[in-house]
């Protein structure tokens, strides 16, 4: 018996695709939940659960990454190594450094491999298939049988079950007793467990007879309670929806709480009325890029591109399907399966506008006409495989290469115009000037020396004749952007990795061969390069992982540097003053203003609701974003309702503060909370009070006999009185956020820019303009939910 004590009782390894990643959790959670019989439990020794802590990695690194230090330590302390299989697998370095690390730790008899696709001998690793021994002097491999559990199925409730079956095979091998002895005395348990079952239905069931009079006397108020709190549930639901920028499952929740719910009538609930409102954006003007719609992928999605006009985008996902999708309405075009070629963001590309360019299945590059739908050109690949294509924007050239050699592929003519040979790698990073007549190519010597400085060569081609005009020596790894200003190239690299790595900025005429400067960023790790589009300004701009750097465009030279609280994760520049967006990591987008030396974000211009975003690119009127570890693409638009219409008007300020000593009001009202209250309105009439408190909650009073009646959460700041409406719903905030309130004072709507409230219809404010949009009655809004579910 080991005498090691283990943090872990098994570390699940497995690749993060759709059934693999459904398979690790369930079993996960089925072996967590497992326990043995309590006299097995007494004779091993066993106190608490059976198996106390099961290790899943919840996400996988790219497959040149080393194992870190966490997954080190994690396996360092798992006693077995339960290995998901399918023929998959193989594909992953990661799953398969995970495995080797464990054999060196563990040995091979510590290994269980899980079945889930395929035949063993496609799908289990070569590591536990093979033992390697010493005969004759000689190390030789001899095929062993691991220890295996099977758990394949035609759909995923049949994948479950197997599950559940298999857990009592690996759970014997986990604690080291006989399988068919531990299967039998689970089939007595169960035979007992039923039993139990049996009796106590029984006397539940004389018990339900003596007291059905009983419960058929309360049975009709406890429908109510049950329906209102269904009702309830569902609403807090959308409300939680929207939180996670689901606007689909809020409109879908909402409009349930609102009508039926399986078939089951629904009570009303102010929340539902609310979180509907909400969700379909009735009282939007276009003043926050919220999300709009989002499209579903069959995995994670990984990389997403967008054609020259951003009309239409393409998503690669996990799945190893590509969607080529419109951005506007999220229609999508067609699908492409990829699963039998190693796919990443250089594999598909958009050329212009109107073509998009992939590597199929079959490792051939196919040519989609968007249009139509059609592919119009399939290039056939020789022996070595195609690594990268790479469009032109001006929709003229593919270059798509191997890693020895590039083609030059004249679009219009459908013809290779040139092909260039290679002794180094060809690096997947492809670059065009601004006017597509030449391309920037980088290759690179293999070198095995883990100590020795990265060096690549960037090889400025002729795009019509393919004569490399010249070539530039760089002591880098990586290149992380190339743009071109007239005759010079502003390049980006990254030098050396973790710690010790630099970011490297060289502005480089093409044309003559001159370096015209470099700049190095030491400890910083770049990603992306722009420049300012604003005909006065000569800047450019380098993005590190948390700085943006602008910088000389003649020198080099960082003039302004602003630090960033979140990774970036792309960058724009606008095209008519020197202002910059950047969307980082967490959700925020802040704006770049180098005039004012300014970093800052406008509050409610951007609501991105989710923890972590990996990718963004704009869509035709907003942007599309990527959640972490989600298998969707969000659309966020300044959405606006269709039916407003922008009027001229001169308002008058409205003033409804209250002009009376608030120390005298608080005691006279006997308000609660006394030193938190912020401020104090009165309705139009003096009926009501208003109290607002600086945790942001309101106290609504009877002027008339001063009692409390009705207390608000999350209402914000409230400094004016509105009106009310023909249904008497009253509106109360400030100019950035106002509340609709019904006669009960509950909230059912929210409106942004509120400036003044007639009979049917509001005026709202946004950027110095003012628009009309009409009042929404419930059922105008359960209407237009129903459609948009259609």
């Amino acid at each position: 018996m080991e005498k090691k004590e283990y943090k872990y009782d098994a570390f699940i390894s497995y690749r993060h695709c759709d059934l693999d990643k459904f398979v690790a959790e369930n079993l996960h959670k089925t072996l967590e939940t497992y326990e043995l019989p309590d006299n097995i439990k007494e004779q091993l020794n066993i106190e608490g659960r059976t198996f106390k802590r099961i290790f899943r990695d919840q996400d996988e690194l790219p497959l040149s990454s080393n194992l870190e230090d966490p997954i080190l330590d994690a396996l360092n302390d798992s006693k077995y190594l339960i290995v998901i299989c399918s023929p998959r697998l193989k594909d992953s370095l990661w799953c398969k450094k995970e495995i080797q690390t464990f054999k060196k730790l563990r040995g091979r008899k510590n290994i269980f491999c899980v079945l889930i696709e395929g035949e063993p001998d496609e799908s289990f690793p070569e590591d536990v298939l093979f033992e390697e021994v010493e005969e004759k002097g000689k190390k030789v491999k001899k095929p062993v049988e691991p220890l295996a559990a099977d758990v394949r199925g035609v759909t995923k409730k049949e994948v479950l079950k197997r599950i559940k079956e298999e857990k009592l095979r690996l759970a014997a091998a986990m604690c080291n007793i006989d399988y068919d002895d531990l299967k039998q005395r689970h089939k007595l348990r169960e035979q007992k467990r039923k039993t139990n079952i049996f009796m106590a239905v029984s006397i539940a069931s004389i018990l339900f007879v003596l007291y059905t009079s009983f419960m058929l006397i309360k049975i009709n108020s406890q429908q109510k309670v049950l329906k209102k709190h269904q009702a309830v549930t569902l609403s807090t639901k959308a409300k939680d929806y929207l939180k996670k920028d689901k606007r689909y499952d809020a409109i879908k929740s909402s409009y349930q709480a609102l009508t039926k719910f399986k078939g089951v009538k629904m009570p009303y609930t102010a929340d539902a009325e609310y979180a509907l409102a909400e969700s379909l954006g009735v009282y939007d003007v276009g003043s926050s890029y919220k999300v709009v719609s989002e499209i579903k992928t069959l995995g994670v999605a990984d990389f997403i591109k967008t054609s020259e006009n951003n009309k239409y985008a393409a998503v690669y996902d996990e799945g190893e399907v590509i969607t080529l999708f419109n951005t506007k309405t999220l229609e999508v075009k067609d699908k492409y399966d990829v699963s039998d070629v190693y796919s990443d963001e250089a594999s598909f590309t958009f050329i212009g506008s109107d073509i998009f360019a992939y590597i199929n299945n079959k490792g051939n590059i196919s040519l989609i006409d968007i249009k139509t739908n059609k592919e119009i050109k399939e290039i056939k690949k020789d022996n070595d495989s195609f690594s990268t294509v790479k469009g032109d924007p001006n929709g003229n050239y593919l270059i798509y290469s191997t890693y020895k050699k590039l083609y030059i592929y004249d679009v219009k003519d459908k013809k290779i115009t040139n092909s260039i040979s290679s002794s180094d790698d060809i690096m997947k990073e492809i670059y065009y000037s601004s006017d597509s007549n030449y391309i920037f190519v980088g290759t690179k010597q293999k070198n095995f020396d883990i100590n020795a400085e990265d060096h690549m060569t960037i090889h400025i081609i002729d795009t019509k004749d393919g004569n490399e005009i010249n070539s530039l020596d760089i002591t880098a790894g990586y290149i992380q952007g190339i743009l071109t200003v007239d005759n010079n190239a502003y390049m980006l690299f990254n030098a050396g990795a973790g710690v010790n790595c630099s970011a490297l900025t060289i502005s480089y005429d093409y044309i003559n061969a001159n370096i015209n400067w470099s700049k190095v960023n030491e400890n910083k790790w770049g990603k992306f390069i722009t420049r300012s589009y604003d005909n006065s300004s000569n800047h450019i701009v380098v993005v590190t992982y948390d700085t943006v750097y602008i910088s000389d465009i003649f020198s080099g030279e960082n003039i302004k540097v602003f630090e960033l609280n979140s990774e970036a994760i792309n960058i724009y520049s606008y095209t008519n003053k020197e202002l910059y967006l950047v969307f980082l990591k967490n959700g925020h987008v802040n704006y770049i203003n180098p005039e004012y030396n300014d970093t800052f974000e406008y509050k409610g211009q951007y609501l991105l609701n989710l923890d972590e975003y990996t990718k963004v690119v704009q869509s035709e009127k907003g942007f599309l974003l990527i959640p972490k570890n989600e298998n969707r693409v969000i659309l966020y638009e300044p959405k606006s309702n269709k039916n407003i219409k922008e009027v001229n008007i001169k308002l008058d300020k409205k003033d409804t503060k209250v002009s009376e000593d608030y120390d005298k009001l608080k005691e006279k009202y006997n308000i609660k909370n006394k030193n938190l209250v912020n401020n104090m309105i009165y309705d139009d009439k003096k009926e009501l009070l208003f109290v607002n408190y600086v945790n942001k909650d309101i106290a609504i009073y009877s002027v008339k006999d001063k009692k409390l009646l009705k207390e608000l959460k999350n209402v914000d700041t409230i400094d004016t009185y509105y009106g009310s409406d023909k249904n008497n719903r009253i509106y109360i905030g400030d100019i950035s956020d106002s509340y609709i309130l019904d006669s009960n004072y509950n909230k059912v709507g929210h409106v942004k820019g509120l400036v003044k409230v007639d009979k049917d219809k509001l005026i709202i404010s946004n950027e110095s303009k003012y628009y009309s949009v009409k009042i929404y009655s419930l059922d105008e809004m359960l209407k237009e939910a129903k459609e948009y579910l259609k």
